[in-house]
């Protein structure tokens, strides 16, 4: 019951860091926070037993942080990184497979590497509908309360985000290299 407690509250502050992390528009700044984001989830997973989103997340923090380390490289760097973490998001989430619930944190966590790889923070905000939604539906099969919340802050703090910067987006739409680091 305590490890119950402390995963949901871990998960909650997950929520918060999330929706800071959507309002940002410079990629650097989305990556870091919603790597915070991320290691609170992975705890919070960890606590309430859901190996596959406990191992996927600890995938994604690696990812994040590589993907900032990526930040000022070429393009094709941060596409072959994206490519590589989506497939490690698959082989560990067969190796952690608790069910056909892994597979809606396989599909959304890989589908997510693939857009953040492209380094265009309003697609990654859209991206998120639908990746937010499938592990919306994880974090209901495995009772994660600050899961769902997170999830469903996500999708709405992308929501308010596309809406946010979308006249910068008609204005330019090749993000300038200050805007991505």
């Amino acid at each position: 019951m305590q490890n119950e407690i402390l995963g949901q509250a871990i998960s909650i502050v997950a929520t918060l860091l999330t929706f800071a992390s959507y309002q940002m528009n410079k990629q650097s700044q989305v990556l870091i926070t919603q790597t915070a984001a991320t290691g609170c989830m992975c705890i919070g997973y960890f606590f309430l037993g859901a190996t596959t989103g406990f191992a996927l997340n600890i995938v994604c923090i690696i990812r994040n942080l590589s993907f900032y380390g990526l930040k000022n490289k070429k393009k094709q760097y941060s596409l072959y990184a994206g490519l590589f973490f989506a497939v490690a998001v698959s082989a560990l989430g067969a190796f952690s497979w608790q069910g056909y619930s892994s597979l809606l944190m396989i599909i959304g966590l890989a589908v997510n590497t693939v857009f953040l790889s492209l380094g265009d923070p309003q697609s990654l905000r859209k991206s998120i509908l639908f990746t937010s939604s499938i592990i919306l539906v994880y974090n209901c099969v495995v009772f994660s309360i600050g899961g769902i919340a997170n999830e469903l802050v996500a999708i709405g703090s992308s929501v308010i985000g596309i809406f946010r910067f979308r006249k910068s987006a008609k204005k330019d739409p090749e993000p300038s290299k200050s805007e991505l680091s």
